[in-house]
């Protein structure tokens, strides 16, 4: 009686064992791919922050050299004596306005 029911129980198992086997893929569900899509959508909101602040930590760099090259020019050329013609304009002592 025992191998019987043993053969029985072991026939059952083996019908049954397509219902207990893992799947090749994984079986994303609704909630699943949500809160995966989700991971994803915070990861790249992230990144994207990230790449931000270094693009305006950059740029504002990039506006500081700028801004001191520009300045640098603009003092060198306020040094510069006058022209020639002026420069004897101004030396000259008496000049006739009228």
């Amino acid at each position: 009686m025992n191998t019987r029911e043993d053969e029985k129980w072991q026939s059952l198992l083996l019908r049954s064992t397509p219902t207990f086997t893992g799947e090749a893929v994984l079986p994303y569900g609704f909630l699943t791919g949500t809160l995966a899509r989700l991971r994803a959508e915070k990861w790249q909101r992230e990144e994207l922050e990230r790449i931000g602040w270094r693009a305006l930590l950059a740029s504002l760099a990039a506006l500081m050299v700028a801004a001191t090259v520009t300045l640098s020019v603009s003092f060198r050329d306020q040094r510069v004596d006058f022209e020639p013609g002026v420069r004897s304009l101004v030396q000259m002592e008496n000049i006739q306005l009228s």
